[in-house]
């Protein structure tokens, strides 16, 4: 349903000194190359071998041993192109696409995507800085389709990939190489296995969080060019604790349809609020731009029920791809945004309840809690009723579902939720629950707690008392959330 980093990240300019190349390679002169997926005129001195591990959805994989594929890989050059060879064994599964990232130079962030399932190629472009969207086919840009390839799956064995492209084709709005003998330019391997190109990303590839390899390719020869590295790292965003909600206990049945009409919601006390515009892609708070809303909770001791109301005066069309979805983080601390553990994450929409699970720190995206061993506990649906949308739905309150993330409360305890909107978009959550704190914009974290049977509600205190910020985060942990990684490259449909 969604792609999208909940946290922002910006660059760093770092020198290879600082991130020196997992392998170094000439690209010699060859006058030409015939593109038959063969490796038998390349040059055995000139060639390398790169290690590429799979994408984890679990950052602390870190600290487990780590499945690699080693990539053969050569690089030659003429006076007008390019030439590639790369074979990857077939380890972990077939291996049905492979594509090499260009970086490391001004306005060059090119890319040869080889498909091995239609054997056809595409000449790519990523997004420019600050922009986290999956790289695009160069004339979807404005640039051309300059490279050629071709490719064989030896099944069993392993894949063969032969490329070709313009050295210099003067192709700025498809960011290519423009590079002339002596010059250096930085190579990420990213492969497809078990997987297709034309449906999803990559799930492999040299740079993820288990390292920052890359290949420093030197055209000719090594003249000591330098390389301008941009490695990301985390912006710093902020978490106020803001109103504590309390869930009374409440023993009784509920429909779970979307609507407030039983009589049960009548009786909790409904907590009001604003969410505000927030553009996750550029890191822009749009204070002005406000929604209200009120959210109503309780629970009977085995599930907890929310009611969540906000003015959407228009009704979601599935069919125009604007979308409108309810979502709400859940953690068992008030700092469940700075964990790397995971954390539970709900959505309900006109298509249906998702129990999912993220993991904010390294800015990974909704997963469905069965993609990852887990169970879809709960049930919610969506209406809407005059100019509000509601979004109901419940949630036990011991799932016993680690690998959803989902977490286990008693009477006592205290949830934490932080919760998020698609009004009428495209892209993704476009509302948020954020205050100003200080002159820095900040996510709110509600605490909810679990009243024991016939414990009163106080009504809720409003203290905002003080902000949670990042703890440091190891770099390579953060990789995984910016362009080079786990992107797919998708043709858009044309009106």
């Amino acid at each position: 349903m969604l792609s999208y980093s909940i946290i922002g990240f910006g660059v760093q300019h770092v020198s290879a000194e600082e991130f020196p190349p997992a392998l170094s390679l000439i690209a010699p002169y060859e006058a030409s190359v015939f593109l038959d997926a063969s490796n038998s005129e390349w040059d055995d001195y000139y060639q390398g071998y790169i290690d590429i591990t799979e994408f984890q959805d679990d950052s602390s994989s870190s600290t487990e041993s780590v499945d690699t594929i080693s990539v053969t890989i050569n690089f030659a050059h003429n006076s007008t192109h390019l030439h590639m060879y790369a074979f990857v064994p077939e380890v972990y599964g077939i291996v049905n696409g492979l594509l090499l990232h260009f970086f490391g130079k001004p306005g060059i962030d090119d890319g040869i995507q080889m498909d091995a399932v239609f054997d056809t190629v595409l000449d790519i472009a990523w997004a420019d800085e600050g922009v986290y969207e999956p790289p695009q086919p160069d004339d979807f840009l404005g640039g051309t389709q300059d490279a050629k390839a071709k490719t064989f799956k030896h099944i069993g064995v392993g894949t063969h990939f032969e490329g070709t492209k313009l050295i210099n084709s003067g192709d700025y709005l498809g960011k290519d190489i423009a590079l002339g003998w002596g010059q250096a330019i930085a190579v990420e391997v990213l492969a497809w296995v078990g997987t297709q190109p034309d449906t999803e990303g990559p799930n492999w590839g040299s740079i993820n969080q288990d390292g920052f390899r890359y290949i420093r390719l030197d055209i000719g020869a090594n003249q000591g060019d330098e390389l301008d590295l941009k490695v990301p790292e985390p912006i710093e965003m902020h978490y106020v604790v803001g109103e504590q909600y309390e869930a009374e206990y409440i023993s009784t049945s509920i429909t779970i349809d979307g609507q407030d009409t039983d009589p049960v919601w009548a009786d909790v006390i409904e907590y009001n609020f604003s969410i505000t515009g927030y553009d996750f892609n550029t890191g822009t708070w749009y204070s002005g731009d406000k929604l209200d809303g009120s959210l109503k909770v309780f629970h009977d001791g085995a599930n907890f029920y929310m009611l969540f109301k906000i003015y959407d005066i228009t009704i979601e069309d599935t069919t125009s791809g604007n979308q409108d979805s309810t979502m709400f983080m859940i953690g068992k601390t008030e700092d469940m945004l700075n964990t790397t553990d995971g954390i539970d994450f709900v959505s309900i929409s006109s298509y249906g309840y998702y129990d999912q699970l993220i993991f904010p720190m390294d800015g990974s995206g909704p997963k469905n809690d069965v993609d990852a061993g887990g169970n879809n506990d709960g049930e919610g649906n969506t209406t809407y009723l005059g100019n509000y949308r509601y979004a109901e739905f419940s949630k036990p309150m011991v799932p016993s579902d680690p690998n959803g993330k989902d977490f286990d409360f008693a009477v006592g305890d205290k949830m934490f939720i932080s919760y998020l909107v698609s009004q009428d978009s495209e892209t993704g959550p476009n509302y948020f629950h954020m205050k100003d704190d200080n002159g820095t914009v900040a996510f709110i974290v509600n605490p909810v707690k679990f009243l024991n049977e016939g414990e009163k509600p106080t009504g809720g205190d409003d203290q905002n008392t003080f902000a949670i910020g990042f703890s440091t985060v190891d770099l390579f942990l953060i990789l995984a959330a910016l362009s080079p990684v786990v992107l797919i490259v998708y043709r858009r449909k044309k009106k």
